[in-house]
């Protein structure tokens, strides 16, 4: 299980399911299979972002991440694309 605490939201990882807990909004749940993108982009002021996005829809971006929630993000990524090897 990999649980990254970002400042706005939580996002949990089981190897199955993606969660994420926004603070003040409903929480959103996931099945790996669904995922079309995983990744961590950088806008053009070189701030990353932890964006997930499924098929036919859904999905979330993050808020800017800090230097030390970048790393945990990529360790996040690395287990999606390790049970969705075909991403």
């Amino acid at each position: 299980m990999i649980e990254l605490h970002l400042e706005n939201t939580i996002i949990a990882f089981d190897g199955r399911v993606i969660e994420a807990f926004p603070r003040g909004q409903a929480a959103s749940r996931y099945h790996v299979a669904n995922v079309k993108t995983a990744g961590i982009l950088s806008d053009r002021k070189g701030r990353q972002s932890l964006q997930i996005f499924m098929d036919g829809g859904g999905g979330f971006a993050t808020a800017p991440l800090s230097p030390e929630a970048a790393q945990q993000a990529q360790t996040l990524i690395a287990e999606i694309q390790k049970a969705r090897p075909d991403l």
